[in-house]
């Protein structure tokens, strides 16, 4: 018993000695919670609703975008992954700001990620939740029975 008091002392010693570090990380926290959820709701209504309905289908070559807004978009993502990574730890809406971000975002590997990740019922509810209460039609999901070409599996 007498370790946890000592354990209690030292971390109430520290948060006094630090007050000024705790009030700007409590400020950090607030400012990227709000404007985590100011982008996430930005992005999501953004996107058209059929964006992943034949995401993993190869189509046409995109045409080239120039190449600022290929950086300003590949560093909306990152800002967006990082705040997403911060709000596992603190209140906000980290998964689906994570995924965001790499929607995003462009990489080798992308596309099977995406694929992956818009299967599962938690995000897909998520994102439609955020376009009603934006006003905006649902997005439109590839069926989940839809086998993979290349193994096969769902």
């Amino acid at each position: 018993m007498c370790g946890i008091y000592l354990q209690m002392n030292t971390i109430l010693d520290m948060a006094t000695q630090y007050q000024e570090i705790l009030a700007l990380l409590t400020i950090v926290s607030a400012a990227g919670f709000v404007f985590g959820l100011l982008a996430v709701s930005r992005v999501v209504c953004w996107l058209p609703a059929t964006y992943f309905v034949g995401y993993g289908t190869p189509g046409p070559a995109p045409k080239l975008l120039r190449r600022r807004v290929r950086v300003v978009k590949n560093l909306a993502g990152l800002v967006l992954i990082f705040i997403g990574l911060v709000m596992l730890f603190v209140p906000g809406q980290g998964l689906l700001t994570l995924f965001l971000g790499i929607v995003l975002m462009d990489f080798p590997g992308k596309k099977k990620l995406i694929i992956w990740l818009i299967r599962m019922r938690q995000i897909q509810s998520s994102l439609n939740w955020i376009r009603k209460k934006k006003g905006q039609p649902p997005f439109v999901f590839p069926d989940r029975s839809t086998k993979s070409r290349k193994t096969g599996n769902p």
